[in-house]
């Protein structure tokens, strides 16, 4: 059993709900969103302390901080579990159970998060939020280890690459003519990855890498889509 178990069907239940799900986003397993209300969901295939104290540290984001775990074997009353909501109540926490010994994996919200009085950061709530809001791909997976993060500045620098890919090159009156916002002239000038080189003034190309980026397995359907994205704005 795997904490990215837990996601699928998470996922699923909150895009039921209305929810726009995205995964590992800033720490957080799973961050969601839904008119202007935002819930971060921890997994773990077990209740330990580490999963109480990423819970705890959420609370510094929102209010709407819940565990997650598999639905335990021995039932919802032995000690131990009494124990658990006991605390989790306290501590102010949600908790989320999935049936994954059950081919439904039916997720049930067994406790409601309270009304926390940790103080609220908004430099933290504003970057989870604009890391939301600038993923246009579902690429992760909650919970999972040993695998990069497709997040929005490695999305964004892929589609830089797809956009250079067709002729070899790019300039920055190029990417104003396309709409692009300045931010996409600092990345080509930090260059990150390394996946950009600078041909002259105002000018990048692909690197080696970048050129290699392109056909990484782990890239490829953020790739196909930049492809299509970027040969359609061309178009225009």
């Amino acid at each position: 059993m795997k904490e990215t178990d837990l996601y699928g069907p998470i996922r699923t239940f909150l895009e039921g709900l209305g929810y726009h799900v995205q995964a590992e986003v800033k720490d957080c397993d799973i961050a969601a969103v839904k008119d202007g209300q935002m819930l971060i969901i921890e997994l773990k295939t077990s209740f330990n302390l580490k999963l109480v104290y990423q819970a705890l540290e959420r609370q510094s984001i929102t209010e709407q901080v819940y565990v997650a775990i598999p639905r335990p074997e021995k039932g919802q009353r032995a000690r131990v579990w009494k124990d658990m909501l006991r605390l989790l109540k306290r501590l102010e926490l949600g908790l989320i159970t999935v049936a994954l010994d059950s081919p439904m994996e039916a997720v049930e919200v067994i406790l409601e998060p309270a009304d926390s009085m940790v103080r609220k950061n908004r430099r933290k709530r504003e970057g989870l939020q604009t890391e939301i809001d600038n993923r246009r791909l579902i690429e992760n997976m909650g919970g999972m280890t040993r695998k990069k993060i497709m997040t929005a500045y490695r999305e964004k620098s892929i589609e830089l690459c797809c956009l250079i890919e067709p002729s070899g090159c790019i300039s920055l009156k190029d990417l104003r003519e396309l709409g692009k916002e300045d931010k996409y002239a600092v990345m080509l000038r930090r260059n990150v990855y390394h996946w950009f080189v600078r041909l002259e003034k105002g000018v990048y190309g692909l690197s080696p890498e970048g050129k290699e980026a392109l056909f990484l397995e782990e890239y490829a359907r953020a790739v196909a889509f930049y492809r299509g994205v970027c040969g359609k704005e061309k178009e225009v």
